[in-house]
């Protein structure tokens, strides 16, 4: 075989290889995210590049297979893996908007479950004691 076909599939398989690895880790070590939204303005910016790690609060595998940014594609079995930490007040989070999954939302994290949370003259409350908003924070309400 020819010194230069065989170099250039050489060359191929070991692109080939890259992007698979690339891939692999995009899937369950790190995703990359762009800030969609406004609401975290003053700390996060909208389109604002973030890489997320998909262990610590529990990685799922994916719940659903098709076209990438489109509609079509099925829902498959997924489940999830251990938990290294549970979030807690004040962390930050990537999640799957429920209206609109092709979308990831940007949070802040300031109550966990069973958590009483109440709103009264723009001040928030979580289990009757005053969560202080940070001073680049801001309130907003719809």
């Amino acid at each position: 075989m020819n010194k230069k076909i065989l170099s250039t599939l050489i060359e191929i398989r070991s692109l080939f290889t890259l992007v698979l690895i690339i891939f692999l880790l995009k899937v369950t070590i790190v995703e990359a995210y762009i800030v969609p939204t406004g609401s975290m303005e003053n700390t996060i910016m909208t389109g604002d590049f973030l890489i997320g790690s998909r262990f610590n609060y529990g990685m799922r595998t994916p719940d659903w297979i098709g076209i990438p940014y489109t509609d079509i594609g099925y829902d498959i079995p997924h489940f999830r893996f251990p938990v290294f930490k549970m979030p807690e007040q004040g962390d930050v989070i990537i999640f799957k908007y429920p209206r609109d999954p092709i979308y990831k939302y940007v949070k802040r994290c300031i109550a966990g479950p069973g958590d009483l949370i109440k709103i009264t003259d723009r001040k928030v409350y979580v289990n009757n004691i005053e969560y202080p908003i940070s001073k680049n924070g801001k309130f907003q309400s719809k």
